[in-house]
């Protein structure tokens, strides 16, 4: 399981990630803002139970970089660039064989996103998924605090 999470503008949008050999972000967007603690969790915990929807490739292909995304409708983003230059942190909620992790991605140059591993975070084996999200909105919020 795979979930990412975009604070853009003081606004943490959570798209569904739909798996295809690799992940693909589209609709439905969950779109929270940051300081609203509890909507955030809700909304966390929803991706999470969503899971990651298998697609075909085919599938996969058409959504890849387009210019009417709902990731882009959803934050007013005119474009990839544009979103990445105003998104101010970026996350994943990574879960595999009952180990979660969070992951922090940084801005790379001249465009796009990568892991920071130094920031990773793994937490031991049955920890509970709430524990996770608490910890992943303490994040989000220090990173959106003016």
């Amino acid at each position: 399981m795979d979930i990412s999470l975009r604070l853009h503008n003081g606004i943490v949008h959570i798209p569904t990630s739909y798996r295809s050999g690799f992940f693909v972000e589209n609709a439905p967007i969950e779109s929270v803002p940051a300081e609203q603690t509890e909507q955030l969790r809700s909304a966390m915990l929803t991706a999470i139970e969503r899971g990651n929807p298998p697609i075909s490739r085919a599938e996969a292909d058409t959504l890849v970089g387009r210019k009417d995304h709902p990731l882009l409708k959803a934050t007013g983003a005119r474009s990839w660039y544009v979103l990445d230059r105003q998104t101010t942190g970026l996350w994943s909620i990574v879960e595999k064989d009952g180990l979660y992790q969070i992951r922090v991605d940084e801005p790379m140059q001249p465009r796009g996103w990568h892991e920071d591993k130094s920031k990773r975070i793994e937490f031991p084996s049955g920890t509970p998924v709430e524990d996770v999200i608490t910890r992943l909105v303490a994040m989000i919020q220090e990173c959106a605090r003016p």
